[in-house]
This record gives structure tokens, C-alpha cells and sequence, in this order.
């Protein structure tokens, strides 16, 4: 299955995520909190021509925040900032880049991201209502922005699509906590380094197969704030 037949079908999931969040507009009314804000530490790595095959390779430390607004228990809004760090080589492989060049490269970059989570249970309730659960899996897709220094010293900012899985629990009735692993498709195959933009110089090569990705496994902590005023539904 191609990269570009998989980003369909996921565009896909979301609108429909999107337009049934109407649908769940009855349980605004009972007892929720309508925010979430919390930190976020894990670790990050590379996908692209210096690392084409091997999850958390040369793995990075990467830390940040996020905030949370409850739509509804089955849907969420995110906006989250982290901090984070990739690095790759050639060397490290045994595929050849053309003339045998050697690339290796290391950036620090910011990720701000704006996604919408699905959750497959209902999150969030009290425990007095029906369909209460302390737990619940979640899958996202959102937009964001990257923004770092390429090898030359120059700031560049790029769009990013997240997309992922997690899941989430709470404890102490107003705390989560949770683990959450993302894959951010980026919109160019440069962001490693410019001598890795399309190095086999390949013709009519999809542009998302082709572009370069970053990943993020991390755990969170919130608390919930705002709680909304308890009514009928």
C-alpha cells in the first residue's frame, strides 16, 4: 500500500471524525472539565535516507507542553509544543547514495501541532454516569508547523501533518496520564540535510513517499481545569 493511498484513507477517518462531532453535542451538558493542560517527556527519531528502517535510531530526548480542549468524551482538541532533537547517517546503513557520499547531520527543532483525538471510549465522564471509563485508546490527526536550523545556520519553518495512537488514563479524579506515539510527515525531503533532497534524484516519485518524517514516543501528565455547570442531558 503506497504512503500517498495511506494519507487518503486517514483524511478520510478525520473528515468523518469531524463531521460526527455535532452527534456528540448531548453530553456537553453533563459534569466534565472543559480543559486539560499538562507536560510531556519522551523521545524522538528520524525517518528518511539516513534512516529508512529502524524505529527510535539514534534516538533523541523530547520534552514540551500540551493543552486540551474536552469537545465532547469521545473527541478532544490539542494543541501541543515540544522541544526535540533528530539526528542520521549514511554510515550507519549499508544502501549507497550515489558516487558513495557520506551524509550524517544532527537538528534541534520546535513542533507545534494542532490536532483533533478521537477517543474509542467514553473519557471523561463522572463516575455516576453511564459509560463511564478511567481509560480509553485515542487516534489523532492535526496540522502543525516545524521550525529549525538547517546545516548551513539558516531558520526554516515547515508544515508538518501529525498523525497517531495513544492512550489515556485518569487517577485522583481530576488528573490523566498517558502515553502517546506520532508520526509528523513533513512537506519536503531536505529537512536532514540538502544534500539528501532526493539523492537518487528519482523522476515522478510521490512527494509524500519521498519527504522526510520525524517521530515522537512520549508520555504526559495533566490535570483538568474548568469544570462545566452540571444540568440534564
Amino acid at each position: 500500500m503506497s504512503f500517498r493511498l495511506i494519507i487518503k484513507r486517514i483524511l478520510f477517518i478525520f473528515t468523518v471524525l469531524v463531521l460526527s462531532v455535532p452527534v456528540m453535542a448531548q453530553y456537553r451538558s453533563i459534569d466534565q472539565y472543559r480543559f486539560e493542560a499538562g507536560i510531556t517527556g519522551g523521545s524522538s527519531f528520524y525517518i528518511g535516507d539516513a534512516n529508512y528502517v529502524r524505529p527510535f535510531h539514534r534516538a533523541e530526548i523530547a520534552f514540551g507542553a500540551l493543552a486540551r480542549y474536552n469537545i465532547s468524551p469521545r473527541y478532544t482538541l490539542k494543541a501541543a509544543v515540544t522541544r526535540a532533537s533528530v539526528g542520521g547517517d549514511t554510515r550507519d546503513f549499508k544502501n549507497k547514495l550515489p558516487l558513495d557520499k557520506q551524509v550524517s547531520f544532527h537538528h534541534s527543532f520546535w513542533d507545534l501541532g494542532l490536532s483533533l483525538e478521537f477517543n474509542f471510549m467514553d473519557y471523561g465522564l463522572p463516575p455516576y454516569a453511564h459509560g463511564y471509563r478511567w481509560f480509553s485508546p485515542y487516534i489523532f490527526l492535526g496540522g502543525g508547523l516545524t521550525s529549525f536550523k538547517d546545516e548551513y545556520d539558516n531558520a526554516r519553518m515547515e508544515f508538518n501533518i501529525p498523525w497517531g495512537v495513544g492512550v489515556k488514563m485518569k487517577f485522583a479524579n481530576r488528573f490523566n496520564c498517558g502515553i502517546e506515539w506520532s508520526v509528523s510527515s513533513l512537506f519536503s525531503d531536505s529537512f536532514d540535510s540538502e544534500e539528501l533532497d532526493n539523492p537518487y534524484q528519482f523522476k515522478d516519485i510521490s512527494g509524500y513517499k519521498n519527504n522526510d518524517k520525524y517521530s515522537i514516543a512520549k508520555m504526559f501528565l495533566s490535570i483538568d481545569l474548568f469544570k462545566r455547570k452540571h444540568c440534564k442531558y
